[in-house]
């Protein structure tokens, strides 16, 4: 098995064309997809299905003779549907499909907020913030020193949390997801502190995006990109055969 974190443009390329032979399933949060047990090693089988379940957005499986590709996209897949060939067109609408999002990025030195059309930051926050690195002397230098950081996080953490409220509070019934990126650690924290994204529930989405060092404005532009990428896995295939053709409900 191959895993690649692919662009929307380097996804779009791979895909094979419309009507090739092969076999393609598309399958909901929760889903698997469909396939002839024959069509996979066991191995490949289980992996495959492991990795759809576990998938917040669903997944596709193109089976094509001597490839099998799982894309897990970055949005959800809406309904089960199997075809008897290489059918990827409700992939590529799925992936072109103008959304509506908001991101907001954390690192302990500073967060961005942004609201996104499409590819076009519409309304944005960037702040820098200086929180003390850990200290490790011990003793009451060090008490004073972890007082003095909780202080900083808190403050970065109030600041980040109005400042999230205020630009994306007008859009709210606009945003259709809402995607944070950063350090994994620091959100959590953040999360706890911060009740406001709460109120989108479903809509914000489990995957955190990467964002090198402390967020920037540029860091907001380069979103996007991040944000319509999916992870797609490869596994060899000896049986070139498709399945026979099935329609789900």
């Amino acid at each position: 098995m191959q895993r690649e974190h692919l662009t929307r443009r380097r996804l779009l390329a791979r895909l094979p064309d419309e009507g090739a032979p092969g076999w393609t399933s598309y399958a909901p949060p929760g889903a698997v997809p469909a396939f002839d047990e024959p069509a996979l090693a066991p191995d490949d089988a289980q992996r495959i299905a492991e990795i759809a379940v576990a998938s917040e957005t669903g997944s596709i499986l193109l089976l094509r003779p001597g490839e099998t590709m799982l894309v897990v996209p970055p949005f959800p897949v809406e309904a089960a549907v199997n075809y008897s060939e290489a059918h990827c067109r409700p992939l590529v609408e799925l992936l072109e499909r103008p959304r509506v999002v908001a991101t907001f990025l954390l690192r302990l030195g500073g967060f961005s907020v942004g609201f996104f059309r499409g590819d076009a930051v519409v309304d944005s926050k960037t702040d820098r913030r200086f929180v003390k690195n850990r200290h490790r002397k011990g003793g009451q230098s060090q008490r004073r020193f972890d007082r003095i950081r909780e202080k900083q996080v808190h403050e970065l953490f109030g600041k980040a949390c109005a400042e999230a409220r205020e630009k994306l509070g007008e859009y709210e019934d606009e945003i259709e997801y809402v995607f944070f990126g950063g350090d994994r650690l620091t959100l959590l924290a953040f999360r706890k502190e911060c009740t406001y994204f709460e109120r989108f529930g479903d809509r914000v989405m489990r995957r955190i995006l990467p964002v090198p060092g402390d967020p920037r404005r540029a860091s907001l532009d380069a979103m996007p990109a991040e944000i319509w990428s999916s992870d797609v896995y490869t596994f060899g295939r000896d049986e070139p055969e498709a399945p026979a053709a099935t329609e789900a409900p």
